[in-house]
């Protein structure tokens, strides 16, 4: 079946003429548009600004509008002050599905679509910030589907209108759903919308006159950020750059090549308060260089205010192989970061869950120039942090020199844990600004070098639950007897320290007040090895030797030990002078002692005596017995040791007879007994002896050769055996050289016993 419809002729020139006027009347529109609209907007326009295009088109059918050319700049005869000086040049502008009926009727601008195209703007900071409030004067509602800039430039320059501040390259925005009001204008975002999203191209800033800021792009939407090449320079050369010398604050250096969060979520509530919601951050390949940050003046009060002013909860924040920089002070590298929970709620308190730190190689330096620190100025702290648990694991710890970068000391495979961390406005003032529940510590090793002499070594070091413990430690010279002895202006001491392990219970440590203490109920130090070796051939040191008590009166922090025991150890003093061939040796092996009270005196009135008590085997097969005793309270430093040693071959004592006394001594001293009291200046006591076999030799104090007539008077004087009798006197006033230590001070009562007892003539 076949259709024939023929249309009646007048209804084909009825549609055709409705076309023709719809034609004529938009080319009319159109002209009249091009031919009037300049003209109004010159007559009619009172704002601060030029305002030109170049063409303009408008379709009715489509309620389109478009712009093209257009430049905006301030009038040059303007009578007022210009509210924001800038210029702009626009490629186009596009204005699509405009609803005129309610914009003539409303003054309502309802649009499906405005597209502004290659806008180049030009800001010129004002010589005079503004600071007068302005209210919303919009007398219209915009509402907008689909908003759009695209490749947009834009530029700040300084008041001299030659010094570039700011610039933004390829900058493109989408926003859907724009409403903007009065009462939105307002707010502190001026209007609403949808969705967005946000990208650019190179971005520069100039933070200070020594830094600017640079990124290569980013892009950002509703729950998206991305970050790339971020970097913040410093001009200056490092050289000549002193940063406390200048006006304004240093930024830190950074290196960011990406910055991402996801899961993002930021608005401000009904109350303008800005919220900040993140399921991750993720950094990769941070570095971050802090320089040295100008002082505050001392009457200026420091007010940190909230560390972070707004509501925020993020889920995870990641740091991967990164970097952080102190100038002078700090160089960690690798660091692998992963926070957990954070939350913070303005006014109230800062939360975070977990803060790991994974395998980071930290340096830090010694030997810098100390700057001078402000401690007058008050800070007022108002946050409360709490951190549930701090973790580093598998770190590396360096200190070096900073001119040689030499190395001071090593910590390897450090793993440290600290849990239930709360800092607050009353804990922030305290010197140690924070507290907590538990801490733990380990590490693999310890390499230590505190000067050119000594190096100190120790292995599987650690502490947990209140207890320490370290295990093989070494202080042992680096450098020979004779490179040491040469290098000395004055007598002085090499040690050399092994210990199998150190261990303290229950240590408890901090602050009381601004005094730093230690209270150790128990301390255990097992197979210790002390030598101590002294030449006599330097000149001596006159500087006066403190005695024991005083020391432990004037030490400048609290120290309570309560109980110290030393076991299975060996202690070996070792001598030579200029007559000795080679160095002589007292040797105390199978070294025991039970040492109690060792307190300092800073802040205290009185504490328990001093007292150690020790067995060991004296020259290997001498049982030696002693106990001494002071109190590091009593001004006058008294003390008193007594004690008793058997079954000593009496030819062991000659390097260190015969160089002070001009004697030497034969036979077995079956026992010895000494029982000293006294003080800083003077001691006297008792010494008793019991021997056998007993030969006296005596020497010439100039030639060193044999008085054989006074040798022999000597030993028929004194009897060669006491049988079962002590023979003991009352030794003479022993006065204390000044400038010798407590155990020469001893020594020196051993030595006039042994005159008054077997040494006669």
């Amino acid at each position: 079946m076949k259709l024939n419809f023929k249309p009646k002729k007048k209804y084909l020139y009825w549609i055709g003429g409705f076309f023709l006027v719809l034609i004529l009347f938009h080319f009319g529109i159109n002209f009249w548009i091009k031919a009037k609209v300049p003209a109004i907007i010159e007559e009619r326009n009172d704002t601060a600004y030029e305002f030109t295009y170049e063409n303009l088109s408008f379709s009715l059918l489509t309620n389109s509008l478009s712009l093209e050319g257009i430049s905006i700049k301030p009038k040059e005869n303007f009578p007022e002050k210009v509210p924001i000086d800038f210029e702009a040049k626009v490629g186009e502008i596009n204005v699509v599905g405009v609803n005129f009926i309610k914009l003539l009727r409303k003054k309502n601008l309802s649009a499906y679509s405005i597209q502004i195209n290659r806008p180049e703007i030009t800001y010129f900071q004002p010589i005079e910030k503004d600071t007068t409030k302005s209210s919303s004067k919009l007398g219209t509602v915009i509402q907008v589907s689909n908003f759009g800039i695209h490749d947009g430039f834009f530029t700040m320059f300084a008041q001299d209108r030659k010094t570039k501040i700011s610039q933004i390259d390829n900058l493109d925005i989408e926003l859907d759903g724009v409403n903007l009001s009065e009462r939105t204008l307002e707010k502190n975002i001026p209007f609403t919308y949808s969705t967005f999203e946000l990208t650019c191209g190179e971005v520069f800033f100039q933070l200070n006159p020594s830094q600017e800021l640079k990124s290569n792009s980013f892009k950002i939407n509703n729950n998206l950020f991305i970050l790339n090449g971020f970097k913040i320079n410093t001009i200056d050369s490092l050289t000549h750059l002193k940063p406390n010398s200048k006006p304004y604050r240093f930024l830190p250096e950074v290196k960011a090549p990406t910055v991402t969060f996801t899961g993002l979520d930021w608005h401000f509530d009904h109350r303008e308060n800005f919220n900040f919601k993140a399921l991750t951050l993720k950094f990769d390949s941070v570095d971050v260089h802090i320089q040295n940050k100008n002082e505050l003046p001392a009457e200026i009060e420091k007010d940190f205010g909230n560390l972070i002013p707004f509501k925020l909860d993020i889920g995870k924040v990641l740091i991967n192989d990164s970097r952080l920089r102190i100038q002078n002070t700090l160089d960690a590298k690798n660091l692998n970061v992963q926070i957990e929970s954070i939350k913070n709620e303005i006014g109230k308190k800062l939360t975070v869950e977990n803060f790991i730190i994974e395998h980071p190689q930290v340096t830090t330096f010694s030997g810098k120039n100390k700057e001078k620190t402000n401690k007058t100025a008050k800070t007022i702290f108002r946050d409360i942090i709490q951190l549930k648990k701090l973790e580093i694991k598998n770190a590396d710890f360096k200190l070096n020199q900073l001119q040689n970068q030499k190395n001071i000391l090593a910590v390897n495979q450090v793993n440290f844990l600290m849990e239930n961390i709360e800092m607050n406005p009353q804990t922030f003032s305290e010197q140690i600004p924070i507290i907590y529940k538990t801490v733990q510590f380990s590490a693999k090793n310890l390499d230590y070098h505190p000067n050119s002499v000594y190096q100190l070594k120790s292995q599987n070091i650690s502490f947990e639950k209140d207890d320490f413990k370290l295990n093989q430690f070494e202080m042992k010279p680096k450098i020979s007897r004779r490179q040491f002895v040469n290098s000395l202006k004055k007598e002085k001491d090499l040690y050399t320290i092994t210990a199998k392990s150190i261990g303290i219970s229950d240590l408890d440590f901090g602050f009381q007040g601004n005094d730093l203490f230690f209270k150790i109920p128990q301390m255990d130090l097992e197979t210790v090895h002390a030598n101590v070796f002294r030449s006599k051939i330097p000149p001596d040191d006159l500087k006066k030797k403190l005695l024991y008590s005083k020391l432990l009166r004037d030490l400048p922090i609290i120290l309570e030990v309560k109980n110290i025991d030393l076991k299975n150890s060996q202690v070996e003093y070792e001598e030579e002078t200029l007559e000795s061939s080679g160095a002589g040796k007292l040797t105390f092996s199978n070294f025991n002692a039970n040492i109690q009270n060792v307190y300092s005196g800073r802040q205290k009135s009185s504490v328990p005596d001093v007292k150690a008590d020790i067995t060991t085997n004296f020259m290997k097969d001498s049982k030696l017995t002693a106990i001494w005793t002071f109190n590091p309270m009593n001004r006058t430093e008294k003390f008193n040791i007594k004690g008793s040693i058997f079954n000593f071959d009496a030819r062991k004592m000659t390097p260190f007879i015969k160089p002070y006394l001009h004697a030497t001594v034969e036979g077995n001293m079956r026992e010895v007994r000494f029982n000293f009291t006294g003080n800083d200046v003077n001691a006297s006591g008792d010494f008793g002896v019991k021997y056998d076999d007993l030969k006296v030799t005596l020497y010439n104090k100039d030639t060193g050769k044999v008085r054989k007539v006074m040798s022999t008077l000597g030993n028929f004087v004194v009897k060669s055996n006491t049988k079962d009798q002590y023979k003991e006197e009352r030794i003479e006033t022993v006065t204390r050289n000044q400038d010798r230590s407590f155990f020469n001070f001893f020594w020196n009562c051993v030595q006039q016993g042994l005159k008054q007892t077997v040494l006669v003539i």
